[in-house]
């Protein structure tokens, strides 16, 4: 995988977020995972480090340049080869960074491999510079009545912005990838299972090769290959 992939939800918490490391650890090379969710930063608690060095760290380091070795050296390294740049729990700090960081920071990622969690999506979010460098979005919806309306309006607005828009559910109920496409106004959706033991896997010191049987990371390398290289966008 080369370029930037941003992973969006939409409403009922549909798990953006832990589908985000699951495609960092079922891709077939080590990526830069940013926690980029203006609600506040999940990943770092969830790996059980500390949020900075970080998203603001980085955006204190850089008010008057950027650089790739700057980004290098807010870096942490954790499992498997993932660099993160974390981001604390305050929606306020990393809005802040986000909106600081602007354009140069989102053509640095757009180098890739990165990952960038962005959190629940709304047009004007603070992560609007990161979706428009995205090679991909990957738009995780609920697949229940409420979370399919919600994600229709956020298809609408993110293909306005890249070309290469993926739907996932989260899950199969009540409704299934199918019908969540036809609603959408999609050609298709992929289905990512609800697999609760390999979301608790991800956070934990399970060994790589037993992690990657899991079904959530098998499907999250599957949902690589439905991505497409840079420039392409799969059927």
């Amino acid at each position: 995988m080369s370029g930037l992939i941003c992973i969006a939800g939409g409403k009922g918490s549909p798990g953006a977020t832990t589908l985000a490391l699951a495609l960092a650890l079922g891709g077939p090379e080590p990526v830069t995972l940013v926690d980029a969710d203006p609600d506040g930063g999940d990943l770092a608690a969830w790996l059980g480090i500390s949020a900075t060095p970080g998203l603001v760290s980085l955006a204190a380091a850089v008010r008057h340049s950027f650089s790739s070795d700057e980004l290098a050296r807010h870096l942490q390294h954790v499992q498997n080869g993932i660099k993160l740049l974390g981001s604390p729990s305050s929606p306020e700090q990393v809005e802040a960074s986000l909106t600081s960081l602007g354009r140069p920071f989102a053509q640095i990622l757009a180098a890739g491999p990165a990952i960038a969690d962005i959190g629940r999506w709304r047009s004007g979010s603070p992560a609007t510079e990161l979706v428009g460098a995205a090679h991909a979005i990957v738009l995780v919806v609920h697949p229940s009545v409420a979370g399919v309306a919600h994600a229709r309006y956020q298809y609408e607005d993110l293909t306005t912005r890249c070309t290469n828009v993926v739907v996932a559910c989260r899950g199969d109920r009540p409704y299934n990838a199918a019908e969540v496409a036809e609603a959408i106004g999609c050609a298709a959706a992929f289905s990512i299972p609800t697999d609760r033991v390999g979301a608790s896997m991800l956070t934990g010191s399970t060994r790589d090769r037993w992690l990657r049987r899991t079904p959530l990371v098998r499907s999250a390398h599957d949902l690589h290959h439905s991505i497409g290289p840079v420039g392409e966008v799969a059927s």
